[in-house]
């Protein structure tokens, strides 16, 4: 009921003033519902898009985490091939001093299987470089791209809880008003019959 109408009952009242009071405040409660309703959904469909952005930044992550296990791997097969190739140089390098050993003692001519192979070795080993640098560099960015993505997700999940906290706000608003809303009406009903009591 409207304080500024007094008591239900009471002598001298002005009944039409107080119903037309008791209908604004209604008509007020009934705007602010809206608002309130307005803003939920507003804030629901942001969760919905918030929920969309966060599934996509996991499927995301997931994917670079699994593609820096791929390169995990790919730099440990490098190191076992540069510790292949490293043992074959070895080897062909021992396998030369042998020969030229051999030769020395015979009346041959003597060659060096690393001068003859040395070009071949060295380019090799190069081009072997230049194919297993790119993981080295590739596993630092992936590591970077995963480390924003959670940051990214970090952040994300806070605006989430920010919207469900908007919501239940808006939520908790409407129902404060409704209330208003339902007490006006009964104040309305009350003073439109008193109104018809004295005509």
């Amino acid at each position: 009921m409207n304080i500024l109408c007094g008591i239900y009952g009471g002598v001298g009242m002005d009944y039409e003033s107080c119903y037309y009071a008791s209908r604004s405040r209604y008509y007020d409660a009934c705007s602010e519902i809206t608002n309130c309703e307005n803003r939920a959904n507003e804030l629901r469909s942001q969760k919905q898009q918030k929920i969309s952005l966060i599934n996509q930044l996991k499927a995301e992550l997931k994917r670079n985490e699994e593609a820096l296990l791929g390169l995990s791997k790919a730099i440990k097969a490098d190191v076992g091939l540069h510790e292949g190739l490293s043992k074959i140089t070895t080897n062909m390098n021992a396998a030369s001093e042998n020969l030229l050993n051999m030769a020395i003692a015979s009346s041959v001519q003597n060659k060096s299987l690393s001068s003859v192979y040395s070009a071949e070795s060295s380019k090799t080993q190069n081009t072997l470089n230049n194919i297993f640098s790119s993981p080295g560099n590739k596993n630092k960015a992936v590591e970077n791209k995963i480390s924003e993505l959670q940051e990214s997700i970090l952040r994300a999940e806070s605006e989430l809880r920010d919207i469900e906290a908007g919501i239940r706000s808006a939520e908790s608003a409407a129902s404060d008003w409704r209330n208003v809303r339902r007490n006006a009406s009964c104040d309305m009903d009350y003073y439109r019959r008193r109104m018809q009591e004295e005509e």
